[in-house]
């Protein structure tokens, strides 16, 4: 499981002392291969589209789509059945982050239109309080610590995050203007911090990544320019994007000290990323071939080896596909788009 922001900052943007940690309660299966992977449409809410974002070791996701009145939703799959999770009383909401217990975690729109994280479990949507300005709002899942990045006032360098386990809450001591976009089962949190902007507003190339714990945080690094984090595992594992000092943008993996380019083959272009780690180290991202301008999504073995490209749909009428979530049986969640003559627009899927 990715265990990560996937939709944090209003639906709009994807962001971007090692501590010893408990062994692994029991090793997970056996990852599917590549090469059999199949691909399960998750259908939608009544509505024309469907993103999936998060998958658990139980094979349940949650993500978004829109009823057939095109308002959109927080939807969490189980069992061939997508289920709509509703709103705060606003009109949107969407969902982030599933943990193994069904603990599903995401935004909602208020009436007020502000946006606030949420917590789903056992059919109940509970307001997790951190009330910011219009579509400012992500949240994070794993071993049922929740991580929630908000801002108080509209801005980039007023992002805020806090960590909250069980019900004690902590706010993450950072640099100003600093998101927390994953967590895993040890409550061990990664984001990026330091968003500073322009006079028009747009962020600067200044955040980078960072892990934090019990409340000591450090810098990851960066391959040249800016880093995020979007995942780190139970081995504290991290992957996600950074830009490199000749202005390209590529996936990345920090091992506990240091932070390496992951592969690419010689027809990607300048743009790749990374979205997700499992237990296993096997990655998921996608990259934009050279000359082309849709991303494909990939599938990493390990953080050393060239990056396969998921299965497409036999009909093969697919303009892109995202790679958002792995859990540690291989199974992988995400969207595959298809051209719009063939009226299917966006859909969620699995790869299993």
């Amino acid at each position: 499981m990715r265990r990560s922001l996937r939709r944090a900052m209003a639906m709009a943007i994807t962001l971007i002392a090692t501590t010893s940690l408990a062994p692994l309660a029991s090793a997970p299966a056996a990852a599917a291969s590549p090469k059999h992977l199949r691909i399960v449409h998750l259908g939608t809410l009544g509505g024309t589209w469907s993103i999936a974002r998060g998958i658990n070791d139980r094979g349940h996701v949650v993500g978004d789509s829109p009823l057939e009145s095109g308002v959109s939703h927080a939807f969490l799959w189980k069992n061939g059945t997508m289920t709509d999770l509703g709103t705060l009383g606003g009109e949107t909401s969407f969902a982030s982050g599933i943990d193994d217990d069904g603990r599903v975690v995401g935004c909602s729109e208020l009436p007020s239109g502000q946006w606030t994280p949420f917590l789903w479990h056992n059919g109940k949507m509970k307001d997790l309080g951190a009330h910011g300005a219009p579509g400012y709002c992500g949240a994070a899942i794993a071993n049922g610590h929740i991580t929630v990045t908000y801002a108080p006032t509209p801005g980039f360098a007023e992002y805020r995050a806090f960590l909250l386990s069980g019900d004690v809450q902590t706010a993450i001591d950072r640099r100003p203007g600093l998101t927390a976009n994953a967590v895993n089962d040890h409550g061990q949190v990664v984001g990026a911090d330091n968003y500073t902007v322009n006079d028009e507003g747009l962020p600067l190339s200044t955040y980078q990544a960072y892990l934090w714990h019990n409340g000591t945080g450090r810098e990851l690094g960066t391959l040249g320019g800016m880093s995020a984090p979007s995942s780190i595992n139970n081995l504290g594992q991290v992957v996600g994007n950074s830009d490199t000092a000749d202005g390209r943008r590529r996936g990345f993996f920090w091992d506990g000290s240091s932070m390496t380019a992951l592969p690419l083959p010689a027809d990607a272009s300048d743009y790749a990323g990374a979205d997700a780690i499992n237990d296993r180290g096997q990655i998921v991202g996608g990259y934009i071939k050279a000359g082309d301008w849709y991303n494909f999504a990939a599938l990493w073995d390990s953080p050393t080896t060239q990056p396969r490209l998921l299965p497409l749909p036999t009909d093969a009428r697919v303009t892109s596909t995202q790679a958002f979530d792995i859990n540690n049986l291989g199974w992988i969640a995400g969207s595959i788009t298809y051209y719009w003559s063939t009226g299917r627009g966006t859909q969620a899927v699995i790869w299993r």
